[in-house]
This record gives C-alpha cells, structure tokens and sequence, in this order.
C-alpha cells in the first residue's frame, strides 16, 4: 500500500509538473522569446564620445510584421567600481531604498545564481504588483574584464510579461551599465493595456522611461556607496550635438539614439539621431507640413493650422489617448534645413524644439533632433509620475523626442 500511495503521488507530481512547464511554454510572449541584442565592446567604443558627455539609448527597429517590440538599449557611464555596481543589481531586496518606482521586494526564493522576488508599487490610483525571476552570470574569473551579466524575466504582473538585461563592463576604476529591455505591457494591468493598446509608440515610451530610470537610479546608488570627488556640473547652452556619422553608421543602421545630457536630476538637453530612406527634399516637405506631421504621431493626435505667415506657422496640436491625452499650441519656424519648434500654450509650455536634416545619399537623410522642455506640465497621470521618479520623467522625455523621429519617419514614407 505504500508503495502504491508513492507512486501516485510521483504520477501525481509528474502531470502537475507537466502542466506547469506546457502552461508556461503556451503563455510565452515574443517580448520573453526574442532575444535582446545588447550592445557589444565594439558598440561601446564607437559611443566614448557621447558617452562622455552623458546616457546614451539605442532604440531598435522592429519587425512590425512579427508583431516584434523594439528592444531598448541604455548605457550609463558610472563613476563606481564593476564590483559595486554588480552589488548593487544582485540585492533586489535594497531596490525600494533607492528606486522611487518600487514601494516594496519580497524575496520568494534564493538559489545559487537565482533569486525569485515579489514587488510592489502603489502612486495614486496605481496599484502594480509583479513577480521577477533574476538570474546572476558572474565575471569569468579567467576574464575579469568580461564584467557581470544579470537577467529579470517579468513572469507576471501589472507591468507584464519581458525580460531585463545588465551588463557591466569594467572601466578601469570607473564602470559602464548597459540596460537592455523589452516589456509588453499589453499583457499588464488595466492602466498600462489600456493606454499600450491606443498605441505601440506608448508601449516603447514606457520601456524606455523603466530603463532610463532603472539605469540612472542605479548609477546614483552605486556611487553614493563609493564615494568621491567629483567635478561641478554647470547647465550648458543647448545646442546640436556634434557627432561624426561615419562613427555611427552601424548602430543607425540597427536603430535611433537618443542622447541625454543633464546635472543629476535637471535634464539639460535632450537629442536623438536618426536615418530616413528618403529625399531631403521630401523629409523636409515632411518638417513642413505641421497639420500632417502632427496627425501622424500615434493614433488619435491630430494638428490644425491657425495662422501662417511667410516661413512661421502656429497650430493647434492634441494627442487623444487614455489617461495621458494631452494639448496645446506651437509655433513652427521654417529655417531651409533647420526647423525649430516653440511650444506657447498648453501642455509643454516654454519647451523648445530644433531638427535639421542633412543629405547622406539620394534616398537618405540624417535627421538630428535636439530639445528642451519639461512634462510636468502635462497631464495629472504623467505629473505624478515625474515627481514621484525624476529619471522616469526624463526616460519618458527622451521617448517623446523619439516619437518625434519616428512620425518624421513614418510620414517620409507615405
């Protein structure tokens, strides 16, 4: 009899067992099968420049036709060791301390090079709750150089389902974090399904704010436990970003890169980089045309003209989404290949705007945007949200500046 009982129970366990791999199998989403590219030694290198000046994001292209999510890629230069900065993503229960986005960690389980936690996070009438998977990949201890590689699978939650990678490369005394992601947040709760359904650019912003902000908050810990001295930051002019094309030519290839250059928790100046198949001539027929460029943002924005006198456009423009809809008035300002960009009225009041499309071939253009405005004056979900994370307002900005390029893009096309 007990050798029966044994056995059922083992047959019992085994079909359990079953279920529970063939269920995951089946709930697998493509933002936890695709695999996240990273950026590489090489990609690092051709970046020093910028990097020197601050965080730099490369936001990939997708297959649309798959389905595919952008993956986003953030590299943070940091000011602290590799061997801190791995500490500091290796003790998820510490993350509520330094990260504003989480209230609470719960660690479910612990294994060798694995750890299961439960998080929590509540502003306003959001209440988000998920369960992560972190696997640990230490240095070889053949090649230390290597650095550490961390992984967050997203089983489930109200952020939904995805996968999160860092890596840290060791700079010497100094380090560089490479936060790469890929969140669907169609599979989230009913805030984020309602407001990522409206639109695909949404799903992408909000991937990019978590990262930035993640990447960023990250670097201050990491730096806050190894202190040094360290050189005053002043605000600078904004201006264009002075980058050399030839350098970046193989990661415009795979995708747009967003620049950020800041003191702390003030973003001085957002810019992003991008290449469009087309014409000059037709990109800027594109700057041009206020009412089509600004309809052409994410489904349910829409522009209409209110005056325009000699090379000065105003417009009315709105974005009609869930939750986040927002409005105002801008002024337009035709300079031949510049275009700048002045928002009067509205949400977005006193940001600025400039981009500048410079011939690369017949059928491709380089287009450089550069900007500075701030979101909280926006909508009441968005301002929470900035005051709550500093940095989750300024990733949600450098995603704004890229759902520029992107319409600029998108609308070349047509």
């Amino acid at each position: 009899m007990p050798k029966r009982r044994s056995f059922t129970w083992a047959c019992l366990a085994a079909c359990v067992y079953a279920f529970m791999v063939s269920d995951v199998a089946r709930a697998d989403t493509p933002a936890q099968r695709e695999r996240l590219e990273g950026l590489s030694k090489e990609d690092l290198t051709r970046l020093e420049p910028e990097l020197a000046r601050g965080p730099v994001a490369l936001i990939e292209f997708a297959d649309m036709q798959r389905d595919q999510l952008p993956g986003v890629n953030i590299v943070v230069p940091i000011r602290a060791s590799s061997s801190t900065v791995t500490q500091v993503l290796t003790d998820p229960a510490s993350f509520p301390r330094f990260m504003p986005t989480l209230d609470s960690v719960d660690i479910v389980a612990k294994h060798d090079s694995s750890i299961v936690y439960d998080w929590a996070f509540n502003l306003a009438l959001l209440r988000m709750r998920g369960r992560n998977l972190m696997t640990v990949y230490p240095a070889p201890k053949t090649k230390p150089d290597a650095g550490a590689r961390i992984t967050i699978d997203s089983q489930e939650g109200d952020l939904g389902r995805g996968r999160l990678l860092f890596r840290v490369h060791p700079r010497g005394q100094d380090s560089l974090l490479v936060v790469s992601l890929r969140l669907d947040l169609r599979e989230a709760n009913y805030v984020a399904r309602q407001v990522a359904k409206a639109a695909r650019s949404v799903n992408r912003s909000a991937n990019i704010a978590l990262a930035f902000s993640m990447a960023l908050h990250t670097q201050l810990e990491s730096e806050r436990r190894e202190p040094r001295e360290r050189p005053p930051l002043t605000a600078a002019a904004v201006r264009k970003p002075d980058v050399e094309l030839q350098r970046l030519a193989p990661l415009l290839n795979r995708g747009d890169l967003l620049l950020f250059e800041g003191r702390g928790k003030t973003l001085d100046q957002i810019s992003v980089l991008g290449m469009v198949s087309q014409s000059e001539s037709k990109v800027q027929h594109v700057m041009r045309d206020a009412k089509a460029f600004g309809s052409s943002l994410v489904p349910g924005s829409k522009a209409e003209v209110v005056a325009q006198k000699d090379a000065e456009t105003t417009f009315d423009w709105a974005i009609d989404l869930p939750l986040v809809g927002v409005s105002g008035q801008m002024r337009l300002l035709d300079q031949g290949r510049q275009t700048s960009i002045e928002a009067t009225q509205g949400a977005l009041q006193g940001g600025r705007w400039w981009f500048e499309v410079t011939p690369v071939a017949a059928d491709a253009t380089l287009v450089t945007g550069w900007a500075r405005f701030d979101l909280a004056n926006s909508t009441w979900l968005l301002e929470k949200l900035v005051s709550a994370d500093a940095y989750l307002g300024q990733g949600m900005i450098g995603a704004s500046q890229l759902m520029l390029m992107r319409a600029v893009r998108s609308r070349a096309a047509q």
